[in-house]
């Protein structure tokens, strides 16, 4: 009480500015508690995202199968939990900025990772694990081998005077344009040629030649060295390959008993390795992307709205 009898000695708005302990220590605990949700928040999302897209991208998918979609799930526990954290802070009147923020980061990382980690897997991880289960062979002659001696062929090399029959090719359109020519050992101008007999072996691309004409531009088609080939197991390609090759056993007189697909290649086993690779690559240069991003989001959530969060998170002073 003696500072009010003071009267006019003493600056009354000098006093009003002055910090109180306990205010001090309140914002000493909530500067605290700033750093420690940011620090969570540049620390879970990405490591959702890696979760998530580890599981859908390797060998996992492959083993488990669509299985491996229930084990995503969990991905979204963190986002759960944020729900519910912000759910309590409403009823409590207490601030919502940060669980807010944990839900979008959250979300964000589980599905984008789901997303990244399927298309990963569909265009590179499946190809490479299939292939490398099936088995390699090699110096085969594409005439005399029957595609039933095939059925479990992953890789195959064939002898050096193998070659495609370009001016055999033909194509099924529907939508893409299904592209297949048969291989075979026989050489241009030798006196059977235009009679090939049996092809059960055809090299195979989707958008590599042109409709309604016989031209082949699939795989290393110009190579000379290409004697190998990747076999194709998409099954959605298969169903159209098939249809090509009912068209070309009608135009060029040929019999095929159980054709067997690939992708003319220089050198198969290089290929495949690629396509594990590429799938690593991309996991790698994805997971960094989406870190980046996360930290972008965490950084400007700090500086825009961090402030005004930790204000509004202040009790009440109680004025006497």
């Amino acid at each position: 009480m003696a500072l009010y009898k003071a009267g006019s000695q003493f600056n009354y708005h000098s006093a009003e500015a002055l910090p109180r302990p306990n205010s001090m220590k309140q914002r000493a605990g909530l500067d605290f508690t700033q750093l420690a949700q940011a620090v969570l928040h540049l620390v879970v999302p990405p490591c959702i995202f890696l979760f998530t897209s580890s599981l859908l991208s390797f060998h996992v998918h492959f083993d488990v199968g669509a299985g491996v979609w229930l084990l995503t799930l969990l991905s979204l526990v963190p986002f759960c939990l944020a729900r519910r954290s912000e759910r309590h802070a409403l009823e409590h009147r207490l601030d919502r900025t940060w669980p807010r923020l944990s839900q979008f980061l959250f979300f964000v990382a589980a599905v984008a990772g789901m997303l990244f980690g399927g298309l990963n897997y569909c265009y590179y991880g499946w190809p490479s694990y299939s292939l490398d289960g099936l088995r390699t062979y090699t110096d085969l002659d594409a005439t005399d081998v029957p595609g039933q001696r095939l059925m479990d062929a992953g890789r195959v090399t064939f002898v050096q005077n193998t070659r495609l029959l370009t001016d055999m090719a033909m194509s099924y359109t529907e939508g893409e344009t299904y592209c297949v020519a048969p291989i075979t050992t026989k050489q241009a101008g030798s006196k059977d040629i235009r009679t090939p007999g049996r092809v059960d072996l055809w090299a195979a691309g989707v958008g590599c030649c042109s409709p309604g004409q016989n031209n082949f531009h699939c795989g290393d088609f110009h190579s000379p060295k290409a004697k190998s080939g990747l076999r194709v197991v998409d099954e959605s390609q298969l169903r159209f390959f098939r249809l090509a090759v009912q068209q070309a056993e009608a135009a060029y007189n040929l019999e095929v008993g159980q054709p067997m697909f690939f992708t003319w290649l220089e050198d198969a086993d290089k290929t495949l390795e690629n396509f594990f690779h590429l799938s690593f690559k991309n996991f790698v240069v994805a997971n960094v992307y989406h870190m980046g991003f996360n930290t972008v989001c965490v950084l400007a959530f700090v500086v825009f709205f961090a402030g005004s969060a930790k204000d509004s998170g202040l009790a009440p002073l109680d004025e006497r």
